[in-house]
């Protein structure tokens, strides 16, 4: 089972401009807003691990993994956002010494909303026995496919590839208890974007209870950034011009604590 915190934040920029004609006079409207959201909260899960070390092709510890995890919730969902609308009226109705209407307004809407996602990923490496066999360190290359559900949850509120690279290390204290530690990087690759990076680590142990049956604990982070995406685009059509740009950026961080049962076979 696992409990999951996720702090996700996103904003995005936009001003506008439109100039055109009224009979026989010009305007020009203009409109710029900003608007910051937020997800924050635990939701409770599940995941399932499988992985398994061989010998082949004369090559020693060959490592395979497959992992699914699986939250499903809810989180507080808040929206603060200034909205500033700037008006020139035609000139008919203010002189054009007349300043801009200035109109701000501000909303702060915050809610529960349901939260769930999926984490779908495979590894393959090496391992390497140090200090009298009493030390695994494993390199490995991982790929594989994340979904959440909401707008600043890794990508937009959609799903997402990744694919990457990371290092993994086993140290037995005892004969029974093992300390484990993980850090891993992979790109997220985005429809229409540039990749993203994600940075994740994390700790854990491993007990061995009986010659079969272990338990098992531990903590992971991760860091993903959407990075900053600028957009422009201007036209005319008939009677009137138009042009707007904007930015949009985010970030998430999640840490993800898990205990379980694991079966050696």
């Amino acid at each position: 089972m696992t409990g999951t915190f996720r702090n996700s934040t996103s904003s995005l920029s936009l001003s506008q401009a439109e100039t055109g004609s009224y009979g026989q006079h010009t305007y020009t409207e203009r409109f710029a807003s900003s608007g910051r959201y937020r997800t924050v909260g635990w939701t409770p899960g599940f995941q399932a691990d499988a992985s398994v070390m061989f010998n082949a092709f004369e090559i020693d510890n060959l490592y395979g993994a497959l992992h699914f995890s699986l939250e499903d919730g809810q989180r507080n969902y808040k929206s603060p956002a200034l909205v500033s609308n700037i008006a020139a009226i035609p000139f008919p109705i203010v002189p054009v010494s007349s300043p801009a209407i200035h109109t701000p307004s501000r909303y702060s809407p915050s809610e529960s909303a349901s939260s769930s996602g999926t984490d779908n990923r495979g590894e393959i490496g090496k391992g390497f026995l140090l200090l009298s066999n009493s030390f695994l360190l494993t390199p490995f290359i991982q790929g594989g496919y994340v979904t959440n559900s909401r707008d600043g949850d890794f990508g937009y509120g959609s799903g997402r590839y990744f694919a990457g690279a990371g290092l993994k290390a086993d140290y037995a204290l005892t004969s029974r208890l093992v300390l484990r530690g993980r850090f891993g990087w992979a790109e997220v690759l985005s429809s229409g974007l540039a990749p993203r990076p994600l940075w994740e680590g994390g700790l854990g142990v491993d007990y061995r209870m009986t010659r079969r049956l272990h338990l098992t604990a531990g903590g992971n982070y991760s860091y993903f950034s959407y990075g900053h995406d600028r957009f422009s685009q201007s036209g005319r059509e008939l009677g009137f011009t138009y042009s707007y740009s904007g930015v949009s950026n985010g970030l998430s961080n999640e840490a993800k604590l898990h205990a379980g049962l694991a079966w050696q076979f």
